[in-house]
């Protein structure tokens, strides 16, 4: 495994994985089995750029994941270290480079307000800092949105990315994590919306990818084209402009504004839905990190 452990400010992974019959169980089931079996969920990508970033001298806030109880912390410890349990790593975990934190005390605590949030992470950035003072090169924080997706209020922990991305302390970078239920339950606009708030997106191999606006529009052009027939990005894109005004840079730029107006133009509800699940598709197909293909 080779990781790369210099700071990328605000980062986005999408894992991909074979899920087992999570829609068959229980909230409680679920909560259980992810105490119980860390290792073998979505977080293994984590696990293992945590423990790269505290063999390299970085210190790590990790609040992906439900903690409910010190047996799990104790598990999620394990899980970290073993990845590559040098003398290196545990001295820095040791001497106070890790810290857990229960993503869903961070929803309890902080609710709706999202510069809250905000807050919460860039204070305990200071705090752990503060702490290890020039012993770390640099804090890596690890989030994920599952607490208030399960609340339907995935807007207020978009709000909160977006304006987290404008207050990084120094020498501090941030991994949000969308598992790919989440990914899947978005709009079309709040897919986008995801992708032009983060800086770069995580890969297989450790490889980021920053996204330029002109590729975006590829693939929403792409989508359209394979929902509607070739050639009908095109026309879509002069009808927006010269009807709605609305050129290709505020379609990136403004996603809501977009499918709202995409929505008008194309008027039958069932052909909106192809075209939007067919754009949704070519975005995800791209920014998908495959858990199975990378894991060595």
């Amino acid at each position: 495994m080779s990781v790369n452990t210099y700071l990328h400010n605000h980062m986005v992974g999408f894992p991909h994985y074979e899920r087992k019959e999570d829609e068959l169980q229980t909230e409680k089931q679920i909560a259980k089995d992810e105490s119980r079996n860390y290792s073998s969920s979505a977080y293994l990508p984590l696990y293992e750029m945590s423990n790269s970033y505290l063999s390299n001298g970085y210190s790590v806030l990790y609040g992906a994941e439900s903690i409910p109880n010190e047996s799990a912390k104790e598990k999620l410890f394990e899980n970290i270290v073993n990845v590559n349990p040098t003398q290196v790593v545990r001295n820095n975990l040791a001497s106070g480079f890790l810290m857990l934190v229960n993503r869903d005390s961070i929803y309890e605590e902080n609710d709706t307000n999202y510069k809250s949030i905000v807050n919460f992470w860039n204070s305990n950035v200071k705090r752990i800092q503060e702490k290890l003072r020039d012993k770390t090169k640099g804090t890596m924080i690890f989030s994920a949105p599952d607490s208030y997706f399960k609340q339907d209020k995935h807007d207020i922990f978009m709000m909160f990315e977006e304006e987290m991305g404008k207050t990084f302390p120094t020498n501090t970078g941030m991994v949000c994590w969308y598992k790919e239920e989440w990914l899947n339950s978005l709009s079309l606009a709040s897919l986008i919306k995801v992708l032009i708030t983060h800086k770069s997106t995580i890969h297989n191999d450790w490889k980021y990818k920053a996204w330029t606006a002109n590729e975006i529009l590829s693939l929403i052009s792409k989508g359209i084209d394979k929902s509607l027939g070739e050639g009908s990005a095109t026309l879509l894109f002069q009808t927006m402009n010269t009807v709605h005004k609305l050129n290709q840079d505020v379609i990136v730029a403004r996603p809501v504004v977009f499918e709202s107006v995409l929505k008008r133009l194309l008027g039958n509800d069932q052909q909106v839905y192809q075209v939007m699940n067919s754009i949704s598709k070519q975005i995800i197909e791209k920014i998908g990190f495959s858990k199975e293909s990378h894991s060595r």
